[in-house]
């Protein structure tokens, strides 16, 4: 594989649509992805920090919808780089951090890089997809998540499923509506190699994504299928209306207009 970089316009699409910091925050407003792999670190920034912002009744609820975030500001641009581009950012805990957006603060905050040098995805796909998912999940995304479940006791399952929404999202959605000139089944490609890799790449006896890969269901009449969740995310607990999200599986208990879609 050889050292790359990404080139300028490829760098401002990530920062447009998947978030990544166009500006480099001081040291005293970021927080560094390998603080969130230490207990007191996460107990600071989740209860102390987080859960006022968020209104949550509690940690637990704090560090489900701060997973959701996180894993999209880890995933969303490795593998809109990965997929897209064929270069492969450096997600390693040491080379990110959490940056508040200027507006939005921890809200809806960005990813910083401290180096945005890339690899050039190499000529074998299914091994380039592997490797690549060993740094994006058992190396950097399963460690903050067990500090997660540890400090809040926040259940497993929800955090892999909210990263797994997102992951969806991204290749049979997301990425088709760029127009990049891709080759016609790339995107398809990769989704599948991904779904297909083993457990070890995610540092787990089983592939986290593909658990949750079910069918779509269309639970009203009028509108578009969709993937009914199997863990609750608590979304609900920190909105004023109460709103489940649609794809919540209580709203499969009576499915009613009191379900919103979660902006991505």
């Amino acid at each position: 594989m050889i050292s790359n970089v990404l080139m300028r316009n490829q760098i401002e699409f990530l920062q447009e649509n998947y978030r990544l910091a166009k500006h480099k925050s001081s040291d005293q407003t970021v927080l560094p992805s390998e603080d969130l792999m230490n207990g007191s670190g996460v107990e600071h920034f989740i209860n102390r920090q987080l859960t006022p912002l968020l209104k949550a009744p509690n940690g637990m609820v704090t560090a489900s919808q701060f997973s959701k975030r996180y894993a999209f500001l880890v995933t969303a641009p490795f593998f809109a780089s990965l997929t897209l581009f064929d270069q492969i950012l450096n997600v390693q805990p040491k080379n990110t951090s959490v940056q508040p957006d200027p507006e939005k603060g921890f809200f809806l905050p960005r990813l910083s890089l401290k180096d945005e040098g890339t690899t050039e995805a190499g000529m074998d796909r299914k091994e380039t997809i592997h490797k690549a998912l060993e740094m994006v999940f058992k190396n950097h995304l399963k460690p903050v998540w067990e500090t997660l479940n540890k400090v809040t006791c926040v259940p497993m399952p929800v955090l892999w499923e909210n990263t797994a929404v997102y992951f969806y999202w991204l290749y049979e959605t997301n990425f088709y509506s760029h127009e990049l000139g891709l080759p016609a089944n790339k995107v398809e490609v990769d989704f599948q190699l991904i779904l297909d890799a083993p457990g070890e790449c995610f540092g787990e006896s089983e592939n986290p994504l593909k658990k949750f890969h079910h069918d779509k269901q269309q639970l009203l009449k009028n509108d578009p299928p969709i993937r009914v969740r199997k863990t609750c995310c608590f979304y609900y607990e920190v909105n004023e209306e109460r709103n489940f999200c649609k794809t919540c599986p209580k709203c499969l208990t009576g499915f009613t207009d009191q379900s919103t879609d979660e902006s991505k």
